[in-house]
């Protein structure tokens, strides 16, 4: 029966046990409150209320956060459907839209792989891998699409088209990748990971290379991230003073659950090494758990554990619990495992770090519950969130004041704040942009949000919790650096999704 469920929805359907109460819990959590069902008529108890939270919250937003004059941007609640796009990459690059994009001043000649010849090959991957270092990308990939493949680099957060061929050249070039980053032959044709160390001029890299095969062809992301550089601090990152005390405190206070939600490549893991270096200079002993290893700090015990790996991350994770550690994080919550024993450990007195991948606070808190974190024990983890998205910057060297359509629509817009763009000049490669910064919103749990976790509220109460607590939402941190010139109306648009 499950099969065919599987089959007409089109989903992978997963059998669990549960008690009745928790069956029409959740019934009438997603469909609403209904007339009597058989289970009720055979006598099953209500579910009881959660427990009133007596204890006194960590935290205070007063504690942290002074009144600033001037009109704040509204806390705006994520829709189901937005929460649903957290993942996505950011911007909403779509492949269509991919497509359609032309190449700007095209660097890189892909017709070289028309001809079998393994050493011109080889000389093009070097190319193309000098020329992502020289644009500061963090990504290179190499996406199929219909007949054709194209070449794209994740610049400062966006990505960005550099060349496309058609898609029977792509393997020469995906061979060509998978030598230059000392891939073995693999003879099962299957996902791949492999990670390695290059020299590209002066720059040492740790990179990782992932292929999957796809219906449409092979899609490989190969991802660039200097070797044993030491992480920025938080002020480094675009945070204010406010948030970045707000932070520092938490981490010498040293409990409970401080949680960083951002969709996939918004910083997130920027966030998570400056917390765990700033733990390690304030004399606490910290032990992490990761799915790549970003930053080698010597004062953390790391533990890198991948997709390939026998021993999942939740049993590292609940082995760090026995080492007598003062912090211990994960990088990358990704199971019901995961978030039990994150609460279970905030719960023991510890200071708990975890990334998240959420759209922000409020949709990573409903997210933990819908993973099926329990309200009441989650609501006491809870003491400080983190939301933060990357902006791109406008190139200092060409950006100019140019009427905009979207600033209007940005919450919090006043009549004073004038759009600032780059018009694209040699120094940031006519592209406008140079550089990229993070804006955030910082959450303290205080005692009326820790009450309506704990009752499991929408994501609008939740939001509206977090804006009487004073959060500065996303909206409004970046409506700042668009007050101040150093991003578009439009940028903060696109990554906000307005």
């Amino acid at each position: 029966m499950l099969d065919e469920i599987a089959r007409e929805l089109g989903v992978e359907v997963e059998p669990v046990l549960a008690e009745p109460d928790a069956i029409l819990a959740a019934l009438e959590q997603h469909y609403g409150s209904t007339a009597a069902t058989p289970l009720e008529a055979a006598g099953s108890a209500e579910t009881p209320p959660p427990a009133p939270i007596t204890e006194e919250p960590e935290v205070a937003a007063s504690d942290f956060f002074e009144e600033e004059e001037g009109p704040a941007a509204p806390v705006v609640a994520t829709a189901p459907e937005a929460e649903a796009a957290a993942t996505v990459e950011p911007g909403g690059e779509s492949i269509e839209r991919m497509a359609e994009a032309p190449v700007k001043e095209p660097q890189v000649d892909l017709d070289v792989l028309a001809v079998a010849d393994a050493r011109k090959v080889a000389v093009l991957v070097t190319q193309i891998f000098e020329l992502a270092v020289a644009r500061k990308a963090s990504q290179i990939h190499l996406l199929p699409y219909k007949d054709d493949f194209f070449l794209v680099f994740r610049v400062a957060g966006a990505l960005e088209k550099v060349a496309s061929a058609p898609l029977s050249l792509q393997g020469a070039l995906a061979d060509g990748f998978r030598a230059f980053v000392k891939v073995p032959p693999s003879p099962v044709a299957g996902p791949s990971l492999a990670r390695s160390a290059v020299r590209i001029g002066e720059h040492d890299l740790a990179v990782t290379l992932s292929s999957v095969p796809t219906v449409a062809g092979q899609r490989l992301v190969v991802t660039l991230e200097p070797r044993r550089r030491e992480p920025k601090g938080l002020d480094a990152l675009g945070m204010s003073e406010a948030e970045v005390r707000a932070l520092h405190a938490m981490v010498e206070r040293g409990r409970g659950l401080l949680l960083v939600c951002a969709p996939v490549a918004s910083g997130a893991s920027s966030t998570y090494y400056a917390l765990l270096a700033h733990a390690a200079s304030a004399g606490k002993t910290v032990y992490s758990v990761e799915h790549t290893v970003v930053y080698e700090i010597p004062a953390v015990a790391q533990v890198m554990v991948d997709a390939s790996s026998p021993v999942p991350a939740a049993n590292y994770f609940a082995a760090g619990l026995r080492q007598d550690t003062d912090v211990v994080a994960i990088d990358g919550i990704r199971s019901v495992e995961d978030v039990h024993l994150a609460v279970e450990a905030a719960g023991m007195g510890k200071l708990v770090v975890a990334t998240f991948p959420a759209a922000g606070i409020v949709s990573g808190v409903r997210r933990l519950l819908d993973l099926g974190a329990e309200p009441h024990s989650l609501a006491q983890a809870l003491t400080l969130g983190v939301g933060q998205r990357l902006v791109r910057l406008n190139c200092p060297n060409c950006t100019q004041e140019v009427p905009s359509e979207a600033l209007a629509g940005l919450p919090g817009v006043t009549p004073d704040i004038v759009n600032k763009a780059g018009l694209g000049c040699p120094n940031c490669g006519k592209t406008g942009f140079r550089g990229a910064i993070g804006i955030f919103e910082v959450l303290p749990f205080t005692e009326p949000i820790r009450a309506r976790v704990a009752a499991a509220a929408s994501a609008e109460d939740l939001a509206a919790a977090a804006s009487a607590a004073g959060m500065r939402a996303l909206a409004e941190s970046g409506l700042a650096r668009v007050r101040a010139g150093q991003v578009s109306a439009d940028e903060l648009a696109r990554v906000l999704r307005i």
